[in-house]
């Protein structure tokens, strides 16, 4: 992928966690606790993928675009 489409995957891919995140809040404040756990646990699961996906394929070949170092 060309380093300028990766950057816009990466924003992409960056603004669904926020919306994950987002929703989460939402379901800790409506949902009963046992409940919301367990969607934390499936969007944790979900957010973790994403950063599998941007680590395997985004900044492998654009270590530019990773703002984290490690």
């Amino acid at each position: 992928m060309d380093a300028k489409s990766a950057a816009r995957f990466k924003q992409h891919a960056e603004r669904v966690v926020e919306e994950l995140s987002l929703a989460l809040t939402l379901a800790k404040e409506a949902s009963p606790a046992d409940e919301f756990l367990r969607l934390r646990a499936s969007m944790g699961d979900i957010i973790a993928q994403i950063d599998t996906v941007l680590q395997d394929n985004i900044y492998k070949d654009h270590p530019d675009l990773n703002g984290m170092k490690y």
